[in-house]
């Protein structure tokens, strides 16, 4: 059983060259630095931040007002397709995010696990009750991360579409 969901997979056709695609993208998005005052917490104002290298590219959209933390993140490989190239893809959460997932449910759950042992004297069934919804929120709660995040990489996929003027 898989506790995250499974990434997304995307490909897209682009009459571009690899190098020509990578330009494109490279034009279009700031660079993933990390700025401490900023309002999506990266440096500059486009809507899309990444990496971009001369095979492979990360693509991530810009949050403004919020820091989010576990969004989607587009990992992608250029590769020639006869006169143009093939962009192949997976959306997924970030490792450093779905790290952090797991160690908080495991708290989480060690937490709550605490409190009814603790608790179970006085109110046995509710301390039941309470542990197995806490238990069955905690399941589900990465995949609804993604389904969030649903949007966005609708949002990133358009965005590559028109950039690299690709189907």
């Amino acid at each position: 059983m898989r506790y995250f969901k499974p990434p997304t997979p995307i490909t897209l056709n682009s009459d571009f060259s690899p190098e020509q695609c990578a330009e494109c993208i490279r034009d279009a998005i700031d660079r993933e630095h990390r700025s401490f005052f900023g309002l999506s917490g990266y440096r500059g104002s486009k809507p899309f931040v990444g990496e971009v290298d001369r095979r492979y590219f990360r693509l991530r959209q810009r949050i403004y007002g919020m820091r989010n933390a576990v969004q989607p993140v587009l990992t992608a490989e250029f590769q020639p397709h006869g006169t143009g190239t093939r962009v192949n893809g997976i959306f997924d959460l970030g490792l450093t995010s779905k790290i952090a997932i797991s160690l908080l449910s495991v708290c989480g759950v060690l937490v709550v696990a605490m409190v009814v042992v603790i608790s179970y004297a006085s109110h046995p069934v509710l301390s039941v009750v309470s542990f197995s919804g806490y238990c069955t929120v905690l399941f589900f709660f990465p995949k609804y991360l993604r389904e969030i995040g649903a949007s966005q990489e609708r949002s990133i996929a358009d965005f590559l579409k028109v950039t690299l003027e690709a189907a």
